[in-house]
């Protein structure tokens, strides 16, 4: 009798914990551009922590305060994907356009959330071939997964493959832009390529009999332009064809609006073109208007996308999620502060300031709400210029 219900236990155990993956969601975040320049490094660094008695950092050299305020939007994720557009080698020294970091960076974007960091984009090789391996050991050793590039061709081309509550989601990562030439000889090192449309459809090939859902991750664009290319969007469309369920882009530094695509096999797809930039130092100038409110290099997403089962072994039911996002850039007691922030989570703030301001910075505070409002409704009518449909929810 006893053996009969110890069994009974283990079965009941059993079909719970399946019942229980089977209804599990995924959830996936994208950034677009981190980017290292100068300001940011040190602002990063003019916050750094040192413990009295082991003289460590304890904020990973400060740069944990450029994530402070947004990490909360990152870390909910199962899995959160941001583009390192930014070698990491020593010195550590860069030049204002010719990047370099220190490795401390990369801990604090592991604590911000981020568990894939893409790194085929045109400043990987601003420190040389030896700088694309220095980086990519400098973000396993923080235990990251990378895409774009890798040790050999095979391991960069075979992407990487998550398999997170019993949906596999498949991620593969390209470059179309350098700043160098491609090295002809790639012995350490190999960079996914996105034009080269024959090795790319074998990539989707193979990826596609080892994921239920397949992203692909591109750095390509024309910078500081808020439209794709027309070639862009034809390739792309290509591959989605060829299999890729979703594409994210980045590169422009701008937002780009998202395309809702049937594939040729009934799939409906889509390609958010360019997430423009997560952090920079890229100035606050409009680039251009919607509705009104300028959109600059300081204004970005967080794209969500969230995962469940179908109910069948088929394709995972996906929506996505949109959450407007800033980069703070202003003087603040003698230093620069430079953080990524929610939109919604600064209105709050100003809205906490403007309870407490005088009459006079009242007049400012509201300025500001407003203009950040005018913004994130600017954001969602962009984005769904291309791409509207129930699939599509904003964070207001």
């Amino acid at each position: 009798m006893n053996n009969l219900r110890y069994i009974h236990f283990i079965v009941l155990t059993a079909l719970s914990f399946y019942a229980c993956s089977r209804s599990g969601k995924v959830i996936i975040s994208f950034t677009g551009d981190i980017m290292m320049h100068i300001p940011v490094k040190t602002c990063a660094l003019s916050r750094n922590k040192i413990d009295d008695n082991t003289k460590k950092s304890l904020n990973n050299r400060g740069f944990d305060f450029l994530f402070q305020r947004i990490k909360g939007s990152l870390r909910s994720s199962d899995i959160a994907v941001g583009n390192m557009e930014f070698p990491v080698s020593p010195p550590f020294e860069g030049k204002p356009k010719i990047f370099n970091c220190h490795p401390d960076v990369i801990p604090a974007m592991k604590e911000a959330g981020f568990t894939i960091l893409h790194i085929g984009n045109n400043h990987i090789l601003d420190q040389g071939e030896q700088g694309v391996i220095h980086t990519m050991e400098f973000i396993r050793n923080s235990r990251l997964d990378y895409l774009g590039v890798a040790a050999d061709e095979p391991a960069a081309r075979a992407g990487i493959v998550k398999d997170i509550h019993g949906i596999r989601v498949g991620f593969i990562g390209y470059a179309g832009y350098l700043n160098y030439p491609m090295p002809k000889k790639q012995k350490r090192f190999h960079l996914n390529w996105f034009y080269d449309k024959d090795n790319v459809e074998r990539d989707i090939d193979g990826m596609r009999k080892r994921c239920d859902y397949l992203v692909m991750v591109v750095h390509t664009g024309v910078e500081y332009n808020s439209r794709p290319r027309s070639m862009d969007t034809a390739i792309m469309k290509s591959y989605i064809n060829r299999g890729v369920d979703l594409i994210i882009g980045h590169h422009p530094h701008l937002l780009q609006p998202a395309e809702k695509v049937t594939a040729s096999d009934g799939r409906v797809c889509y390609i958010f073109y360019s997430l423009g930039n997560f952090i920079s130092n890229q100035d606050a100038k409009a680039q251009f208007y919607v509705n009104g409110a300028g959109l600059t290099t300081r204004d970005s997403i967080i794209l969500r996308c969230i995962l469940s089962h179908s109910g069948s072994s088929g394709r995972p039911i996906v929506r996505f999620e949109i959450e407007p996002i800033l980069t703070i850039n202003e003087r603040g007691h003698g230093s620069q502060i430079i953080q990524t922030v929610s939109v919604k989570e600064e209105i709050e703030s100003l809205k906490k300031r403007y309870a407490r301001a005088d009459e006079i910075e009242r007049v400012d505070i509201n300025r500001r709400i407003l203009n950040l409002y005018q913004k994130s409704r600017a954001i969602k009518a962009w984005f769904l210029m291309n791409a509207g449909g129930t699939e599509i929810t904003f964070t207001e």
